[in-house]
Formats: C-alpha cells, sequence, structure tokens
C-alpha cells in the first residue's frame, strides 16, 4: 500500500496574461507544488466518460485547501487537464485527462 500524500503533483491555473509577441492572451501560472494520493478512476465513471469521447487517465486527493480551481495538473512530468473535481470535506478529488501531444492538429 502506497504512503498516503506521497504522490507530488503540480496543479496549473489558465490566467489572462500576454504571449510572446506581447498580445492579450490565456497563458498557464506558474506550477504550484502539492501533495497528493493517487487513485483509481472509478469504472463507471471512466466507460460513461468514453462513451462521451473523454478518456479519463488519473484521479488524485488534495487537500481542498491546496485546490483553487486549477485546470491544468502535471503528475511525473505529464500534463493533465482536469475534467471534474468533487468535494469531500477537507479533501477534494480532481480526475484528469491526459493532454493530447497533437493540440488539435
Amino acid at each position: 500500500m502506497a504512503t498516503p500524500w506521497s504522490d507530488v503533483v503540480y496543479l496549473i491555473s489558465l490566467v489572462e496574461g500576454q504571449d510572446n509577441e506581447g498580445f492579450p492572451s490565456i497563458v498557464e501560472s506558474e506550477p504550484k507544488q502539492v501533495f497528493a494520493n493517487k487513485k483509481s478512476v472509478r469504472s463507471q465513471e471512466y466507460y460513461m466518460a468514453k462513451q462521451a469521447g473523454v478518456e479519463l487517465s488519473l484521479m488524485f486527493e488534495v487537500r481542498s485547501i491546496d485546490y483553487n480551481g486549477e485546470e491544468q495538473l502535471i503528475y511525473n512530468e505529464l500534463s493533465h487537464d482536469v475534467e471534474r473535481t468533487y468535494e469531500k470535506g477537507e479533501f477534494i478529488e480532481v480526475v484528469c485527462k491526459r493532454r493530447s501531444d497533437d493540440h488539435g492538429n
């Protein structure tokens, strides 16, 4: 059994900023490191999402005080989009899908 709070994730918000040419754009904030518990995506939720064309890949439990609505997460150097959250008192479940490498191509 894994040690509780032994996984490290980096939470990233999308904020208004400027692109490399100085034009207004949505940019990623600096990643915020938090400790988490990696959990399995529930099978029913996984298959329902898959039917809708979304492939859920990971679920983490983090402390509610550490999560502020971030839209992205990095785990083991791989980027993920936050698809859903579920508050459970002082904890929140963060369900993610892996970000595509083709970015809409």
